[in-house]
């Protein structure tokens, strides 16, 4: 159970998205890269009475990752004596526990970078394609940066993601759409077998998430 709990944090802020698309993005053959997002931070959809819009820097740091997954730990523990708990969560926080998981699976997902925004996440990456991305001097060309935004929905039997925007090198709006749709059934046809012992309700905000649980 502790494995699919984490399948399903991860989802939350983006990750299971990315990794989705690994074989999404191999279906349409991108070898070309588009600038997709911010270099090492985020960029907040919301301006300032002077009408910027603040970056936040972002790092990615196995400290934090401990923090996250001590954080997380201590949040299920509370859930698991029958206590309602919430627990919050840093972009920087988010996106070392996430270098940390990509890495752990091996991924061919670099340079990852979550961010929170009011009433969704967003995750950028790159996506390096499966066994072009490896070829010695030429990997490089076939390498795709990734932008995916959406959120969670845990109010049917079983969570699903909703995928609302999604960027992916140079391809096309028309073909992102339908990448769109086929990651969506991709993932949730994953969670149908997953149910939750606990409640869930996510409340997202600039630069960080707040998770809510119930038993």
């Amino acid at each position: 159970m502790a494995e699919k709990i984490t399948t399903v944090l991860v989802t939350l802020i983006g990750l299971f998205v990315l990794a989705g698309i690994i074989g999404a993005v191999a279906m349409v053959g991108l070898a070309a890269t588009g600038d997709v997002g911010e270099a090492n931070g985020c960029r907040s959809y919301v301006a300032d009475a002077t009408g910027n819009q603040e970056f936040r820097g972002v790092n990615a740091d196995p400290s934090l990752a401990d923090a996250w997954q001590a954080k997380w730990q201590d949040f299920d523990g509370k859930l698991d004596a029958a206590q309602s708990a919430n627990v919050s969560f840093s972009e920087s926080e988010a996106t070392s526990r996430a270098t940390r998981y990509l890495d752990a699976k091996d991924t061919p997902i670099s340079n990852i970078v979550i961010c929170f925004h009011d009433g969704d996440a967003e995750a950028f990456g790159k996506v390096g394609l499966p066994i072009l991305g490896d070829l010695p001097g030429v990997g490089g060309a076939f390498e795709s940066n990734v932008r995916v935004r959406g959120t969670m929905d845990f109010t049917a039997a079983n969570p699903k993601i909703v995928i609302s925007e999604i960027e992916a090198g140079n391809l096309p709006d028309s073909a992102a759409e339908k990448l769109k749709g086929q990651i969506e059934s991709l993932i949730n046809d994953r969670l149908e077998d997953l149910s939750l012992t606990h409640e869930f309700t996510p409340l997202f905000t600039e630069g960080s998430i707040q998770i809510s649980g119930t038993p």
